[in-house]
């Protein structure tokens, strides 16, 4: 199976300091899923940050696209087991339009030269104005070398999932509505904020299923909501299984949240806590900033 870390080679970067590993079946179905669990529309730009967002794990194949980006890392803080890799990839995305130069237009004729704006296939069309569906776009992104086995994974336009609403379980998820129950099929005890900003309650969490349906009790994510957005808290045992590398463009700097070493970011902090990772995504909330942080060092 080809997975977005396949695109890793050629990445404009030093990995002299990094230990290469080799990824387990178990890490392969796990990135997969989250992979999949966050992107509720295709992303252009993640398309084009792809070759940048493990720096940790060495990969072996090579494809065009991977010698398409250009994507630069810019700084890497490391939480200890982790890193949170801050990334560059406007060299990356001019790499990606130049690729398909001649093959994009918007609805009007317009050859698209820019990605801004661009959040799904379905806005592109080519050069004869038919709208690109799954199926044309799929063969594109074929006859470009950009994309080979598995190519689905990578372009699928998911039905967004309606915030607020507790989901059943299924699709590799088990869905909690207490965090107690949830914990007492965990490996370890998942860790709560103390505080929250008025008007935030929790809605629900879950564990991850494989393919057999059995739970790992590695993993957990607490999800809050203010009647607008969700907030999500990520949590997994600290071992040679769990370790990862994450990816963002936002500015990232190395701080303290509970006496530990931290990766900051605005709408992001990453630290490693009583053998546990807990990591805190504010998604499209308010929560950024100063208010993460206090989110952050109330986690016990």
């Amino acid at each position: 199976m080809k997975n977005e870390y396949d695109y890793l080679n050629d990445v404009r970067t030093d990995f002299s300091k990094y230990e290469a590993m080799e990824l387990t079946d178990k890490e392969r179905r796990e990135m997969k899923k989250e992979f999949k669990k966050n992107k509720a529309r295709f992303s252009w730009r993640k398309c084009a940050a792809i070759a940048a967002c493990a720096a940790a794990i060495a990969i072996a194949a090579q494809t065009g696209f991977a010698q398409n980006m250009m994507a630069r890392i810019i700084n890497v803080v490391q939480t200890g087991h982790n890193d949170v890799v801050q990334t560059d990839y406007s060299e990356a995305e001019e790499a990606l339009t130049q690729t398909l130069k001649g093959c994009i237009f918007d609805k009007d004729g317009n050859e698209i030269t820019s990605l801004d704006g661009i959040t799904s296939y379905t806005d592109l069309y080519d050069a004869g104005g038919a709208r690109y569906d799954e199926e044309s776009i799929i063969k594109l992104f074929k006859d470009k070398g950009l994309v080979d086995d598995d190519v689905d994974a990578v372009i699928r336009v998911d039905t967004p999932k309606e915030k607020g609403v507790i989901p059943e379980s299924g699709s590799g998820e088990e869905v909690f509505t207490s965090i107690e129950e949830l914990g007492s099929k965990l490996n370890f005890t998942p860790k709560t904020p103390e505080y929250m900003p008025e008007g935030w309650d929790f809605l629900y969490c879950y564990g991850f299923t494989g393919d057999d349906g059995v739970m790992s009790g590695n993993y957990a994510v607490l999800v809050y909501y203010d009647g607008n957005e969700e907030f999500y808290i990520h949590e997994r045992v600290i071992n040679d299984d769990t370790r990862y590398s994450a990816s963002t463009v936002e500015t990232v700097t190395e701080g303290t949240v509970n006496g530990c070493t931290a990766a900051i970011s605005e709408h992001d902090v990453m630290w490693e806590q009583d053998g546990v990772s807990v990591d805190l995504v504010s998604g499209e909330s308010d929560i950024t900033g100063d208010e993460l942080l206090k989110v952050a060092n109330s986690v016990k």
